[in-house]
């Protein structure tokens, strides 16, 4: 079913549900929203290499015996064999000896979030559905291990229980900007095992930011980049700067608002083809100008729709403020899954905003509690630490050894990450204390990042 008849298809709901549903394209969906990060990072490595952990086979004590057995075989002594059980698989060690044992934090029941946002970069690497190899730099007893733990491993294709829908990426840029990042980040397997869940969790808020601001630009074709200025954590955050105020955290997070309210409209829309690829909104934006259907046919079935949603709903109508083409009709039906939640719109008894009120501090407390700070008079702002800075510089340099720093900071853009003139003279600073920088004139189109990898 193509996207156009998908939407005729909601002229022929007469039942509207009584919830909004949530199943794609956010990790925040209910309330247990807490996101364990090494269990993404062993999902997300699986993904990557081709691997899964069969979890209904493997038991950490039954691989640590069949591990030390094996080294027993090798007329290994006692007294080492316990010092190497100490070594390796006590603390979780293993998973900080090589990339592979990564693999080990998936779980059998994994936490809401974390499936959730495994799914989100499963749809990221599908762009890019070519496995990796990792280049280890294993010691000899490690080898083994890495040996033996094969036999708890098998390709996810294999598996038989129930898929997910695949989803297309709300993001097409930043799922392109995840699996060069991440493949780049494989063949440097001890930088990997340090900062991979930095990673995850950078582009986590990265992706979600991003989405909110993209949202409801639904209408202007495939998403890219949006401004989102940030500072360096070191740095003071004056009012007088403006696109910090104009572009920075509060922009956003208005923004975030409007992100559930309309991805469970779209979770309606693509329910009308069950079996088929999850579409976000924009493509049927694009669907609606340039595929051929019955104009007033279909504007018929989408303002019906709309005015069941509206009635269910106990909206206030919007009489003539939309035309009665397609996409009108559309803008129409998304303004009432935003009217929704705004006690000005709904005639009902309900703390309905409520809902979406919560998604916003699920959203603050999870997802962004890094990148945001009080700078008192300026308020919330979005910051930068060193870590997360030196990771993104290491990153966008990637394989070049070297950026020129004008250079950089496009490739920080095309990832969602921009900073204004006081910050770009922060961030030299900054890299000049790191001693990774070549500075050829005094002019910025001179100045060269090196990587610190």
């Amino acid at each position: 079913m193509n996207l156009v008849k998908r939407l005729a298809a909601l002229g022929h709901i007469e039942n509207v549900a009584e919830k909004n549903d949530l199943n794609n394209y956010l990790p925040i969906r209910g309330k247990n929203n807490t996101i364990n990060y090494g269990t993404v990072a062993g999902k997300v490595l699986g993904l990557l290499l081709g691997k899964e952990l069969n979890t209904s086979k493997y038991s950490p004590e039954e691989f640590k015996n069949a591990c030390l057995n094996e080294l027993s075989e090798l007329q290994v002594e006692n007294d080492i064999l316990e010092h190497i059980e100490k070594m390796y698989f006590r603390n979780n060690a293993l998973t900080k000896v090589s990339p592979e044992f990564l693999l080990l934090g998936q779980e059998e029941k994994e936490a809401p979030a974390s499936k959730y946002l495994s799914q989100i970069f499963r749809s990221f690497l599908k762009t890019d559905d070519q496995p990796s190899e990792l280049d280890c730099k294993a010691n000899f007893i490690e080898a083994i291990f890495i040996k033996m733990l094969q036999k708890y491993l098998l390709d996810p294709n294999e598996k038989k229980s129930a898929k997910s829908r695949q989803e297309q990426p709300y993001l097409p840029y930043m799922a392109d900007n995840f699996s060069k990042d991440i493949r780049f980040l494989s063949g440097k397997t001890e930088y990997l095992l340090t900062h991979f869940e930095e990673f995850l969790e950078l582009y986590n808020f990265l992706y979600c930011s991003q989405l909110a601001l993209n949202i409801r630009s639904w209408t202007s074709g495939e998403p890219r980049s949006q401004k989102m200025y940030f500072i360096l954590d070191t740095e003071k955050a004056s009012q007088e700067r403006s696109h910090i105020k104009s572009d920075g955290f509060y922009p956003m997070h208005r923004s975030m608002a409007t992100v559930f309210p309309i991805l469970s409209l779209l979770d309606t829309i693509n329910k009308q083809a069950p079996d088929e690829c999850v579409a976000p909104l924009w493509q049927y934006g694009d669907a609606l100008v340039s595929e051929d259907y019955d104009s007033e046919e279909l504007a018929t079935q989408i303002s019906q729709y709309a005015e069941t949603f509206a009635l269910n709903r106990k909206i206030k109508l919007r009489t003539g403020e939309y035309s009665s083409t397609p996409i009108d009709q559309l803008r129409l039906l998304v303004r009432y899954a935003l009217d929704q939640f705004e006690r000005s719109r709904y005639t009902e008894k309900k703390s309905r905003h409520e809902v979406r009120d919560a998604y916003l501090k699920q959203f603050d407390e999870h997802i962004a509690k890094h990148f945001v700070q009080n700078r008192g008079s300026a308020g919330r702002v979005l910051v930068l630490n060193q870590d997360y800075l030196l990771l993104l510089t290491n990153l966008t340099i990637g394989a070049n050894g070297q950026l020129r720093f004008q250079e950089l900071l496009k490739e920080f853009q095309a990832r969602g990450v921009y900073f204004d003139k006081q910050s770009e003279q922060a961030l030299i600073a900054f890299y000049e204390r790191v001693g990774n920088v070549d500075r050829m004139s005094d002019s910025g189109d001179a100045v060269y990042v090196r990587s610190t990898i």
